[in-house]
């Protein structure tokens, strides 16, 4: 998909305002020309300059007296000229328009004086909301765009399967949520009013200078190109440079996500210097990146105005021949000038735009690349739902793979309804991963997970999810009260019912002696609480969800003996009744299993009770060993 509809899938749903902003912006440029057409009749009429004031006198050559209707003029030409001029009558018509204003109220030589600057005044009032209008509705369509973009960016990564987010690091995604989407959102909110305003005002204020002089207008704009080349160039680096800018910032990102997670094995190890160093090291990247992208802003402005010096020179010099030949006046050329200088400004933004929507330009296009990598957790068209598991949980002949590299070989297991079946086995078996493909994190690339004879592909992910609880050793709680974690995201859950699950965990005690007892924060991860406390909570949360598949992945690896021995009661008072696929290296924690599954190497090699793998003297049996006898 292209960029640009990529974007417009956005932006038609500000279709309105789009052509409220362009019905002022258009305005504004009208208003904005009347402006420079009001300067000859303010010094004819109101200070009575009359023939003396060059504008006035300006105003009173032919249109096409610069094209060679003086002594030698090419009859020929000027003919041309008059031609091409005719196309271009936009003074003429704004003086129509002052005249029949004047008409209309009256006015004469006696009330010109009062009549005219209330009519500037007015125009600029005029003008003044029209740039407000036009202003608050780009704004509303960027801030409006980048909204929605935003929580559709960060929607589409949460619902990404484990795959991407393995291939994708935190501080990249975070990168691309808030500082490339900051980045267009700058430039769509505030930099588009000035591309589409100040464009306009350009083409207006180019329409009034073709209607001044138009053989020295053209000769202008003939030359423009040369005057455009370094806006283009440092557009086209500028783009460059915001692209490595935000990769750059991704870096960063990766960096403190790493240290901050892991700022005890840094202390641990002694390794603040060597972390910092690399920090550094980083930032200094970015400086030099940032610095050229600084240098590439700050002289663009110095080039162009030199350049616009330069051109001024030569229009003078070229005119003062002119003149000297008698083929242009000057009072014309002043005119012509003061014209030409009110085009600085919508030049000069527009310089500045050109830069602003290149790093844009750059940032959309990450949030575009990351908005469009595919998805491979889909949901079936027809996908159904599911209430409960009332017979067996079965994975059939299940092969899947990171990359090229086979990680489950055809799997085949089947668990009863209220069954407790243990993984274990060496590092690296494939345990975690065949869980996570009951779930749907991932999905196999060959074979068939059922849940009562439903493939879970077919069903809902909703459905499918609210089937299982899970519990980890890397324990996830949110920076919120105790009550909310355990609760998470059902607030109309009344405290008592939030109690017992957290009594059933053994957490109801502990929970009592903080300082806000439910409503105390856990802070960050939870590190306000113990492992333990943390593991319990994690615990109360799957008995609330109260789900008929419970999934317990090394649950209990990281705790001391007490706090093992509490958790491991309370896993007891939650695995009562559910179908439970449990993954352990500690073997005294699943001695007790209905059925121990050995794998290794990405299949099943032994299974049974904990006395029959004693008995066969197998994997499990060196595993036992290892861990009881030395």
């Amino acid at each position: 998909m292209k960029l640009a509809t990529f974007l417009f899938g956005y932006f038609r749903h500000y279709v309105g305002w789009a052509v409220l902003a362009a019905v002022a912006a258009l305005l504004y440029g009208i208003l904005t020309a009347g402006i420079v057409a009001m300067i000859e009749p303010i010094f004819g009429e109101v200070l009575l300059a009359g023939d003396q004031s060059p504008i006035a006198l300006a105003a009173t050559e032919p249109l096409a007296s610069g094209g060679g209707g003086g002594e030698g003029g090419d009859g020929v030409a000027s003919s041309r000229v008059q031609r091409w001029a005719a196309k271009f009558q936009l003074k003429d018509r704004l003086d129509d328009g002052y005249e029949s204003l004047k008409k209309r109220f009256g006015v004469n030589e006696a009330n010109v004086v009062y009549f005219l600057p209330l009519l500037v005044v007015g125009i600029f009032l005029s003008r003044s909301l029209a740039n407000f209008v036009s202003g608050y509705s780009f704004q509303r369509i960027g801030l409006g765009m980048t909204n929605d973009l935003r929580n559709d960016l960060y929607e589409r990564i949460l619902t990404q399967s484990s795959r991407f987010h393995a291939a994708h690091p935190s501080g990249e995604l975070i990168s691309r949520v808030v500082n490339d989407v900051g980045v267009m959102q700058t430039a769509v909110s505030y930099r588009i009013v000035d591309l589409v305003q100040q464009t306009l005002t350009l083409l207006f204020l180019v329409s009034l200078l073709l209607s001044t002089h138009f053989q020295l207008a053209v000769t202008c704009l003939v030359l423009t190109p040369i005057f455009l080349f370094p806006i283009v160039r440092f557009g086209s680096g500028m783009r460059r440079s915001s692209h490595r800018i935000q990769e750059r910032m991704a870096d960063l990102a990766n960096l403190v996500g790493e240290g901050v997670r892991g700022h005890r094995v840094v202390k641990a190890f002694g390794m603040e210097e060597f972390e910092i160093d690399k920090f550094r090291e980083a930032t200094k990247r970015h400086l030099r990146v940032n610095l050229w992208a600084q240098t590439l802003s700050t002289l663009s402005s110095p080039v162009v105005e030199s350049m616009g010096v330069i051109g001024v020179a030569v229009l003078l010099m070229y005119a003062g021949l002119q003149i000297r030949a008698g083929s242009l006046s000057a009072p014309l050329f002043v005119a012509f000038l003061i014209n030409l200088f009110w085009m600085y400004e919508p030049i000069r933004k527009l310089n500045k735009v050109n830069l602003m929507l290149q790093q844009s330009l750059a940032a959309a296009h990450r949030v575009k690349d990351v908005m469009q990598v595919p998805n491979e957790i889909q949901e079936a068209p027809d996908a159904g739902t599911l209430a409960t598991v009332n017979e067996a949980v079965s994975f059939e002949n299940v092969s899947f793979a990171y990359e090229r590299q086979p990680v489950l070989r055809d799997v085949s297991l089947r668990l009863g309804k209220g069954e407790v079946v243990a993984l274990v086995g060496p590092s690296g078996a494939g345990k975690s991963t065949l869980v996570n493909l009951l779930p749907r994190f991932f999905d196999p690339n060959s074979g068939i997970i059922e849940i009562d004879g439903h493939d879970i592909q077919k069903l809902t992910l909703k459905s499918l999810r609210s089937l299982i609880g899970l519990v980890t050793q890397e324990t996830v709680l949110f920076d919120d009260s105790i009550r909310a974690n355990i609760a998470y995201g059902r607030s109309d859950l009344p405290l008592e019912q939030i109690r017992e699950a957290a009594a059933a965990a053994y957490a109801d005690d502990f929970i009592m002696e903080t300082p806000s007892e439910y409503d105390t924060s856990v802070g960050e991860s939870g590190v306000h609480l113990s492992g333990g406390q943390r593991q319990r909570l994690a615990i109360a949360r799957a008995l609330l969800k109260n789900a008929p598949i419970l999934i317990l992945d090394e649950a209990t690896s990281q705790l001391d003996s007490e706090s093992e021995a509490l958790v491991q009661k309370a896993l007891s008072n939650l695995m009562a009744g559910r179908t439970t696929l449990v993954i352990a290296h500690r073997l005294s924690t699943v001695m007790t299993a209905d059925r121990i599954i050995v794998m290794d190497r990405g299949r099943i090699v032994e299974e049974g009770d904990h006395e029959h793998l004693l008995a066969i003297g197998g994997l499990y049996r060196r595993l036992y060993d290892l861990q009881f006898q030395g």
